[in-house]
């Protein structure tokens, strides 16, 4: 069984391995876009000027301060928007996507890692085979691509520090089942040290990470761990400091004058509606499919563990909560809206949710009511078996995953699909041309831009958007902020987009 297990975690190793290629290898026709005019233009200046780090740096700090009171406190990610790769040339805005898919894959193998080897008491085995499938939907199925990885403002304002906080906490839990001191400052440490950094970043993991750690210090402190709870209370202070120095920025109130009215009752609600309709819509076929597949394993490991499961109703109230309460910033300040790249934070902690909700009530039904029932020794049968249901599950979860796709027509008479796995569209983009198209028709646009400075520019319009790389384009009004940004950058007077009427004429 064990090493039935084993190979089929290797085997699963590699698949997921091979899923990652194509998102890497099609970050390098990644290009700016919307926001990111706007951020470069303050620092890439600097750099073509002075050709020194540190004063890209200072620029980036400059900018940071001075967003702080005009505009948002967020300072740890309005910080890295401004400080990212193509402030020292374009030709690195896509590894913006490989340093955050990095993170994202890293910190979530890791924090998975600690929630079933330190917590949950699986095996090595087992631990890898539920990681690396769970992080495959996570990554695979993200709710939109381009905001979460592709392009810098979303992809590191979120999704990248949304990984932080995965490390943060996972070292932190990790930290609560360590017994000597030495093992302990290791976890300790670190999480001191990234705690301002998210407490600084966007206000759906700065919230909370906080409601977790101080969901651990209650515990702790209940279980008598005085010296791991001390800790957590250190880094929690810490965390919590920071957001509150980027909750009350000036910046923030003069921005929500922008918006409207912030509510707390009406953002809790939302919130709440919202979380349930997310959890919905997440557990897809394929989603369902890995759920079932892991589901006896979970059984086993709930059903061994020493642990008396004795408030589920509780525990699932806590758990969706925290689910909840990653809405509730956005719904507060913007009412019913809530970005894409927001979005993926959610459906990010779908996963880890259902994951400890399923082990919950797993250990309270095994240990009060699988007694009373009869043996029906499925849980035998799928151990002695495991290989065959393993080659199963792998083929109706690819079916699964083929049937969630959408094929219909494009506009240019082609054949259009929606709903693919994440790597599986940046392989037709590859594949198709699409990818290397949109990369050559961006740097046209900017050869177009800049050897019209001081003018009136008009650009033709993308022929081709792959899914994963297109954010939103500039438009044919020429005071739109995108456009406005995009002119400033580049030093023209006005950009816009060639009306379809010029577009025919041409």
């Amino acid at each position: 069984m064990c090493l039935m297990q084993s190979r089929c975690a290797k085997v699963l190793g590699v698949i997921f391995l091979i899923s990652l290629i194509p998102l890497y290898w099609i970050a390098r026709y990644d290009y700016l876009s919307g926001d990111d005019f706007w951020y470069l233009a303050q620092t890439q200046q600097v750099w073509q000027q002075t050709g020194s780090v540190v004063a890209v740096v200072k620029a980036a700090l400059q900018q940071t301060v001075q967003r702080y009171f005009e505009w948002q406190g967020n300072f740890s990610f309005i910080f890295l928007t401004f400080l990212q790769p193509a402030s020292f040339g374009e030709q690195y805005y896509g590894l913006t996507a490989v340093l955050t898919l990095t993170a994202l894959v890293l910190c979530g193998l890791y924090f998975f890692r600690v929630l079933l080897r330190s917590y949950m008491q699986a095996s090595r085995s087992v631990s890898w085979i539920i990681s690396l499938l769970l992080v495959f939907l996570l990554v695979q199925y993200m709710y939109e691509p381009v905001e979460g990885l592709y392009w810098h403002p979303g992809a590191i304002s979120y999704t990248f520090f949304y990984a932080l906080g995965l490390w943060m906490n996972g070292l932190l839990l990790q930290m609560a089942r360590h017994t000597t001191l030495r093992r302990r400052l290791l976890c300790f440490v670190p999480a001191l040290l990234l705690a301002p950094i998210v407490g600084g970043s966007n206000y759906s993991t700065a919230l909370v990470s906080s409601m977790l750690v101080f969901l651990l210090i209650v515990y702790l402190f209940e279980k008598k761990r005085r010296q791991s709870a001390v800790f957590c209370l250190l880094v929690f202070m810490l965390l919590l400091a920071a957001l509150l120095v980027s909750v009350f920025a000036p910046g923030n109130g003069l921005r929500q004058q922008t918006v409207g009215e912030a509510s707390i009752i009406k953002g809790g609600i939302v919130s709440v509606v919202y979380a349930v309709y997310s959890m919905a819509n997440a557990t897809t076929v394929p989603v369902l499919l890995a759920w079932l597949f892991i589901a006896p394993l979970m059984y086993r490991l709930a059903k061994q563990s020493e642990s008396d499961f004795s408030h589920p109703v509780w525990v699932l109230v806590l758990l969706f909560g925290l689910y909840a309460a990653l809405g509730m910033p956005c719904f507060y300040a913007l009412g019913f809206a809530i970005p894409e790249r927001n979005i993926n934070l959610i459906y990010f902690s779908y996963y880890p949710v259902v994951l400890c909700a399923m082990f919950y009530l797993f250990g309270w039904f095994s240990h009060r009511v699988s007694d009373k029932l009869p043996n029906w020794k499925i849980g035998a049968l799928y151990e002695k078996r495991f290989g065959t249901v393993f080659t199963v599950f792998c083929l109706l979860f690819a079916l699964a995953c083929g049937g969630q796709i959408v094929v219909s027509k494009s506009a240019g008479g082609g054949l259009a699909f929606e709903r693919m796995p994440a790597g599986l569209s940046a392989v037709y983009s590859l594949v198709a041309g699409e990818a290397q198209e949109f990369h050559a028709q961006m740097l046209e646009r900017a050869e177009i831009c800049r050897n019209a400075p001081g003018e009136d520019v008009v650009l033709p319009a993308r022929a081709v958007e792959p899914w994963v790389l297109a954010y939103e384009d500039i438009t044919t009004d020429p005071a739109d902020w995108k456009n406005t940004g995009m002119a400033g950058y580049y030093g023209n007077a006005s950009v816009r987009l060639e009306s379809e009427g010029e577009e025919a004429l041409r």
